[in-house]
């Protein structure tokens, strides 16, 4: 067992007291913030369960799970059951239930152009210009490059 420990980098005494102790054996941290309360209010004070809301939920979907998000999801909810909801529960509660959409990909307005490495020996090889904007002499006006 010492070599092991050795390997890893834990002394004995640390490897041995840790394992004398219950309370500090591997544990999963608890997430801060309190307790989720298992409810929500309508705008009346009548406490609505989170099951109840998930029901809604799946019935302003029908099934298709790609038509709303759950942004749009908590509107509708606030509308239609005059619920006071907050979007992350909205979330969380679709998060269970696995009926959230996949997040979209951003997307390139123009592809991406990549520079020539060119091989530069001596100075005057390369020169390079950005005209941002230019007199035209027949018309009386300046020209802007945008």
């Amino acid at each position: 067992m010492s070599r092991i420990l050795r390997i890893v980098g834990v002394s004995e005494q640390t490897y041995y007291n840790r394992k004398k102790q219950p309370g500090n054996q591997v544990s999963v941290k608890r997430r801060g913030g309190r307790p989720v309360p298992g409810f929500s209010m309508t705008k009346t004070g009548i406490p609505i369960s989170d099951g109840q809301i998930q029901e809604w939920l799946c019935e302003l979907l029908n099934g298709e799970t790609d038509v709303y998000g759950y942004r749009k999801l908590t509107i509708c909810l606030r509308r239609e059951y005059e619920l006071v909801i907050n979007k992350k529960k909205v979330y969380r509660l679709l998060d269970e239930m696995e009926m959230l959409q996949p997040q979209r990909r951003k997307r390139l307005k123009h592809p991406r152009k990549l520079a020539n490495n060119r091989e530069i020996k001596a100075s005057n090889e390369l020169w390079e210009m950005d005209i941002k904007y230019g007199y035209i002499a027949g018309e009386q006006r300046f020209w802007v490059c945008q």
